[in-house]
């Protein structure tokens, strides 16, 4: 494949301007909407610097009917967009093209994601080249990184090497303030190397979406070198913004069972991401959204607000994140301050109103914006005025139409709009007034404005991990407390009573584990195409890993390493180990060496901020009282500091846990001087006593816990063989006293190979069916019906429904005595387990562990131990898949 090259020198602007001429304007200018000039005295009316924008033609379907563009459409290649500077902001001032020079005038590239570096000397953006011929999609070009310095007046691509460059789709670039590049990206390198450690092969994890793989965000030097990883959505990040305060601010589609769309914050390095704004407000399709944010110089969001996929332009509109949460809720609002207070947040620019709801717009409709950072409040922006389709011959349909404007008798005819007519304009916020830059012209559209302006960079953040943990890569989470949900404490004693041993042992604590659970990277179809069956009766919670167990400190606090750059989840569990928390349905993130630190947990369904530490209520977690003196009624040797949760105390003093493959307890806070510490237990796997390749880990991870141990459950290696395990219960003498291994019973076959029911009308076989799943797995999970044994043949048991066969009119269906011909219908059984978790199978572990002589004819207590228990919560908990590795699955 052959490119062009990546530094393309040209002669410098001020040479091109002098060597213009009257007769030479049309050839040195290029913006194809609007009048280009020499260079002629500034005018103090306008704006005397630089500019630059894209400019394309209106968006049409194969109909040549006018279209929105898809929204959100990362990698969507609609060529014929050219990219243009200008001398300063003024109609008559020179246009240069620069992106011609990259592909040749006429060549059928695209272009978007415009950014101005704080200097006001370079740019940024987005670049595609044309469609190659006779080639298949995934052989296409991809979207690359160009710069353009102004100075010099050379356009390059930032990548250097063709290889690297067109390995996956790079977008929304932007400048940070250590000299590197952010961007939006399919590369995924970090999470493409975490695959290599997990045994599977390289590939860009498709997005929860579906609509192709994940667009994360990346940074870069400004040569193209060092490349990073900076998130591990499973969904897309993208439009990355630099605040002032050195925070990026980036748009996150949180697709993990939501349709969401929202603001994240986090360091330039990736670390303290974090939930910012609109998580219960920008939702669903039909929510409107800002397109396009920039910064105002008042610190506020400004962007086109419409709807996501209905308009090609809408309103303007500044959102203030920094005292808001949501549209309707400030950092401190109550409920009812919530209810009362709609959207404001939002303050409309513009002082007259612009629609959005698909009716004509009659003041017209805005495509782009950028601020001037001059202290005028001025915008550049892209606007179209409003225009309707009056017909020639009102009497003809078919005759042409000319365009008139949106005036209150043209209104009331009820007349069609006409498509829009955009130009470029300053718009001053202070008196409402436009200006034109660009003066408007038919079939043009501006989708990105930028001006060169010198303006003050934003804060430096450094980064602040620790390097050791870095070099393991892990990082470490702190919850406060998971009893406080939303600030308030869900305990019934309080959390000061409940962490105080002398009043409460552990097994009166309903928090006892957590689990850390990790979500598995989907791979595309040409890589592997996976059925949905592999997902099992439910695809809802799609691939799980769990990482490890943790204690739960008697507080409440969890203090744990976790793999960095892994998008995880986690789950609070019982004495039992079972999930006790709704599942938690956001991704999750630890950058190597990074602390991330949360208050508590939160209930779904509350408009309560979470995640902003500046946000929301206060912890009802303060920790220690004093300095120096224990918790208490604790062992001394944990001696606490102020305002330290037990699970600080515990990190400082005997380090911060690791998680582990099994589940262990051990009393580390009673003071055995106040009473016996709590009997210690462990469920291991090593205890499952089935086949060695029937366990879901490594041994390395067995022995000791690292950032690469993994628990991968699928249904037919592991679980299957708890049903299949010889259970022999023998006599003295060694002869065998009761044969208890599951389908010896749960079988449509006994022991001597004769045809039964099966107890308890569950069949716990391997055998096959017509499903592609094992029959234990169907009888498990789906609904099963009872059967009865015919002729020495199993069968579903019919019953009368109580209604009757009837012919196409209604009529009844008559036997040949003359009877009506009864509808049979087979008779349910209750599925015993749920992939909701293991508490909603509790059918099912009841059975194991009690047994009422009145109500069950077997006594299963002992059979299944404890750590074979602990295998089937955890497969349940995580949505009981029935794999868990796509790469297991059968061909």
């Amino acid at each position: 494949m052959e490119w062009p090259h990546s530094i393309l020198p040209v002669a410098p602007l001020k040479r091109l301007l002098l060597s213009c001429t009257a007769a030479t304007l049309a050839a040195c200018g290029g913006g194809e909407g609007g009048v280009s000039g020499g260079g002629q005295d500034p005018d103090p009316v306008v704006v005397d610097l630089p500019i630059a924008y894209i400019q394309r033609a209106l968006p049409r379907d194969d109909e040549g009917e006018l279209e929105a563009p898809e929204p959100f459409a990362r990698d969507d290649f609609a060529p014929g967009a050219r990219l243009f500077l200008k001398e300063r902001a003024t109609d008559s001032a020179l246009t240069v093209n620069i992106t011609d020079r990259a592909f040749g005038e006429g060549a059928e590239y695209d272009v978007r994601d415009l950014s101005a570096h704080p200097n006001g000397e370079r740019l940024l953006f987005a670049l595609r080249a044309p469609e190659l011929e006779d080639v298949d999609e995934d052989e296409q070009p991809s979207w690359n990184i160009w710069e353009y310095n102004l100075e010099l007046d050379s356009l390059r691509r930032v990548i250097e090497s063709d290889i690297v460059a067109e390995q996956a789709d790079d977008i929304n670039p932007r400048y940070l303030p250590d000299g590197r590049i952010v961007f939006s990206s399919t590369r995924q390198v970090r999470s493409r190397a975490i695959l290599l450690d997990d045994n599977k092969p390289q590939y860009a994890a498709q997005s929860e979406s579906g609509d192709g793989p994940a667009f994360v965000l990346h940074s870069m030097n400004s040569d193209g070198t060092d490349i990073r990883q900076l998130t591990y959505n499973q969904s897309h990040d993208w439009e990355p913004l630099l605040l002032e305060d050195g925070r990026l601010l980036y748009t996150r589609a949180d697709n993990y069972r939501n349709n969401r769309i929202s603001y994240y914050t986090m360091r330039p390095d990736g670390t303290d991401a974090r939930l910012h704004y609109g998580y219960h407000t920008r939702l669903g399709d039909e929510t409107p959204w800002l397109f396009n944010p920039e910064l105002l110089p008042d610190g506020r969001l400004v962007g086109i607000y419409k709807p996501r996929d209905t308009m090609l332009g809408g309103d303007m509109v500044a959102i203030n994140h920094t005292d808001y949460v949501e549209d309707n809720r400030a950092l401190t609002s109550s409920e009812e301050e919530t209810s009362l207070a709609e959207d404001a947040a939002l303050d409309t620019l513009t002082v007259l109103p612009v629609m959005i709801d698909g009716s004509i717009s009659r003041h017209g409709e805005f495509s782009a914006l950028t601020p001037l950072y001059d202290g005028t409040n001025r915008l550049l922006v892209s606007w179209s005025q409003c225009r309707l389709l009056d017909p020639v011959e009102p009497e003809n349909p078919d005759s042409e139409n000319r365009t008139v404007p949106c005036t209150e008798d043209n209104l009331a005819r009820e007349l069609e709009a006409a498509p829009p007519v955009y130009g470029l304009w300053i718009y001053n916020l202070d008196d409402n007034t436009q200006q034109p830059v660009i003066v408007p012209a038919e079939d043009v559209y501006y989708t990105d404005i930028v001006t060169l302006e010198p303006r003050a960079p934003a804060d430096y953040r450094p980064p602040t991990t620790d390097p050791d943990l870095a070099a393991e890569g892990l990082g470490v989470l702190h919850i406060r407390s998971v009893y406080d949900i939303d600030g308030v404490d869900s305990t019934s004693a309080g959390i000061e009573n409940l962490r105080d041993p002398a009043q409460f042992n552990a097994s009166e604590r309903p928090a006892r584990f957590l689990r850390l659970v990790k979500a598995v990277s989907e791979p595309p179809d040409e890589i592997l195409n996976v059925p949905g069956s592999a997902f099992g009766i439910s695809s809802a919670q799609r691939f799980k890993e769990v990482l490890g167990y943790v204690p739960v400190e008697p507080d409440g606090s969890v203090k744990t390493l976790v793999p960095a750059d892994v998008a995880f989840t986690l789950s609070v569990l019982d004495g039992n180990g079972r999930r006790i928390s709704p599942r938690h349905q956001h991704w999750l993130q630890l950058r190597p060496g990074e602390t991330f630190e949360c208050q508590g947990c939160h209930d779904g369904d509350t408009q309560i901020p979470h995640g902003r530490l500046n946000a929301g209520p206060e912890t009802i977690n303060t920790g220690a009282e004093t300095t120096g003196a224990p918790f208490a009624n604790t062992d001394p040797a944990l001696f606490a500091d102020m305002g330290e949760t037990m699970a600080e105390v515990y990190a400082r003093i005997a380090g911060i846990r690791r998680p582990n493959v099994n589940i262990e307890y051990t009393d580390d806070w009673t003071d055995p001087d106040v009473r016996e510490p709590d009997e210690s237990f462990a469920w291991r796997y090593e205890d499952l006593a089935a086949a060695p390749e029937a366990i879901p880990t490594t041994e390395a991870c067995l022995e000791a816990w690292n950032a690469q141990c993994r628990i991968v459950i699928n249904y037919p290696q592991h679980i299957q063989p708890l049903w299949n395990k010889p259970r022999i219960e023998l006599r003295d003498d060694g002869s065998v006293l009761a044969d208890n291994t599951c389908t010896g019973c749960h079988s449509p076959l006994d022991l001597d190979g004769l045809v039964q029911i099966p107890a308890g009308q569950l069949d716990l076989s391997a055998s096959e069916n017509n499903t592609p799943h094992l029959t234990s797995y169907r009888q498990l999970l789906a609904t099963r019906f009872e059967q009865e044994v015919v002729d020495g043949v199993l069968q579903d048991i019919l019953i009368e429904s109580g209604e009757y066969e009837v012919d196409e009119d209604g009529e009844l269906i008559l036997d040949a005595e003359g009877n009506p011909i009864p509808i049979l219908v087979r008779v349910p059984v209750g599925r015993p387990m749920s992939p909701a978790g293991a508490w909603a199978s509790a059918r099912f572990f009841n059975a194991l562990n009690n047994f009422a002589p009145e109500e069950q004819t077997f006594d299963h207590r002992g059979l299944l131990n404890a750590s074979e228990q602990k295998l089937l919560t955890e497969w349940l908990d995580i949505g009981a898949q029935y794999y868990n590795n796509p790469f297991d699955v059968p061909d």
